[in-house]
């Protein structure tokens, strides 16, 4: 796909019973894959974002590197179009808005140094303000990496001194507020934490950071909460692996995620270390108001479960005889106040000409006091070739409510579609997959972008597809679901 040109019709459809009726209206569109990215773990996954109904931005990669931010309000008359002046040796690293601008950072190395830079486009005229430095650091170290809050009022840029076992011994990093104008400089001290391989960070839309960390071979979960005013952290600690029956037991995935409700949530999934074999998801919520951490119950992966898994799939005629390939992709806080677990079964079989496979969904629920409340397990079989990895495949997800809805590109019953299905939160119950009917093509080459799909409700949404006909080029549809 290297070098490909796509070109995007935007195109109004509205969707009665899952039929359509087309509004007149296109504006061609160029799309650049970023071949360098990161397969597994993309730095971003939404380029498509809503300002407001039928409103949103959009960031789009150039032929020379550059990148465009777009706006289209109702109609999809396109508002403006700001380029961001990038070469193809830059990396965006993250883009986002607030009440003002859509924010783009991006990396660049010069030298012996790297640095973040911060552009702010106003979301009214398009205007793009001179780029901002928001970091420096030497190459030697890690990558900087950023985190923002939920409103987009805060930011912050940090990054990383470890010692010669790639083992994190401290933190640096500056707060800049909506108009990245700089807050605060700090310094984390991590020096009192053994081994640290891999630090989370969130930022609150009042400014606090939570720093969480896993650490002691992997088998102890560390959280740190620093605030704009006092010097010294609050502190929580739990070790999750250790021996367990006669079993030697470490956290070999992870996801934390700072909630509406002011508190931080986090899951991660062990294994046994010997054998590798998946042993358990655990959650925890972190109430550092309250200074205190609420546990879940242990959820085993047992050989029950997995012949439960089995006995759903009916596509696969060699069934796995133990958990792989799992990961936890979102957490999710319903209406009903319930902690919302997803994971996944994502894996290529390795190669670079290796197709890629998006698999079985694994939900988990937990009530307001982290009892367990349900899980689930959404059976869905997505491929794709080397060149797309994971563009097309996985899925979107939308929380209204307590309904959970996915959307998922998948070929059902010989129909290559984008599908819907709808999860009832408070019981757990999955809806039969009702497909879009956009009749995608299915000629193994690109056909749908997930990363441009943006939810403007849960009966609206944008999505970037390639439909069955002459046209080679991809579309971006509004649907609206019925």
């Amino acid at each position: 796909m290297k070098n490909l040109l796509f070109i995007f019709v935007f195109v109004a459809l509205s969707v009665a019973a899952f039929g359509q009726s087309r509004k007149k209206g296109d504006v061609p569109f160029e799309y650049h894959p970023n071949l360098s990215e990161d397969r597994y773990n993309q730095r971003i996954t939404n380029k498509t974002i809503a300002t407001g109904p039928e409103q949103f931005v959009i960031l789009s990669r150039k032929a020379n590197g550059n990148y465009g931010v777009q706006k289209y309000e109702a109609g999809l008359e396109k508002q403006w179009d700001a380029t961001i002046p990038l070469t193809t040796d830059q990396t965006v690293y993250g883009f986002y808005i607030n009440k003002d601008a859509a924010i783009v950072v991006a990396h660049t190395k010069t030298g012996a140094t790297q640095q973040l830079h911060g552009y702010f486009i106003d979301l009214q005229s398009g205007a793009i303000k001179d780029k901002q430095l928001l970091l420096e650091s030497p190459v030697s170290n890690r990558e900087p990496g950023i985190a923002y809050s939920q409103d987009g009022s805060k930011l912050l840029v940090f990054h990383f001194q470890a010692d010669n076992n790639y083992k994190i011994r401290s933190m640096s990093g500056s707060l800049y507020d909506e108009k990245l104008a700089k807050i605060k400089d700090s310094n984390y001290s991590l020096n009192d934490v053994r081994d640290i391989l891999s630090v989370d960070v969130q930022v609150s839309n009042t400014g606090e950071q939570y720093l969480s960390m896993i650490s002691d071979n992997m088998n102890r979960l560390t959280v740190r909460q620093y605030n704009l005013k006092d010097l010294k952290a609050k502190v929580m600690s739990v070790l999750v692996g250790g021996v367990f029956g006669g079993k030697k037991v470490y956290i070999m995935d992870s996801r934390f995620k700072l909630m509406n409700d002011g508190q931080l949530y986090g899951a991660v999934i062990t294994a046994e270390e010997a054998s590798g074999l998946y042993y358990s998801l655990k959650a925890v919520r972190f109430n550092f108001e309250a200074e205190d951490m609420v546990f879940a119950e242990e959820f085993k992966f047992t050989p029950t479960y997995l012949a439960k898994i089995n006995g759903l799939n009916k596509i696969d005629t060699n069934k796995p005889k133990r958990f792989e390939d799992i990961y936890i992709t979102d957490l999710l806080k319903s209406a009903d106040d319930k902690l919302i677990v997803l994971a996944e079964k994502k894996y290529t079989m390795g190669g670079k000409t290796s197709p890629y496979f998006a698999k079985e969904m694994l939900l988990f629920a937990y009530d307001e006091y982290m009892n367990t409340a349900w899980n689930s397990v959404l059976m869905k079989h997505q491929q794709s070739p080397a060149e797309d990895a994971f563009s097309g495949i996985s899925y979107t997800a939308y929380l209204n409510g307590n309904t959970l809805n996915l959307l998922t590109l998948e070929e059902l019953d010989g129909k290559n579609d984008l599908y819907l299905r709808q999860i009832d939160t408070k019981t757990g119950q999955i809806s039969e997959a009702k497909g879009v009917r956009l009749n995608v093509a299915n000629d193994k080459e690109l056909a749908y972008v997930k990363d441009f799909t943006a939810w403007f409700s849960d009966k609206d949404v944008a999505v970037v597809v390639r439909p069955k006909k002459r046209e080679a080029g991809l579309k971006l549809y509004h649907i609206q679901l019925k």
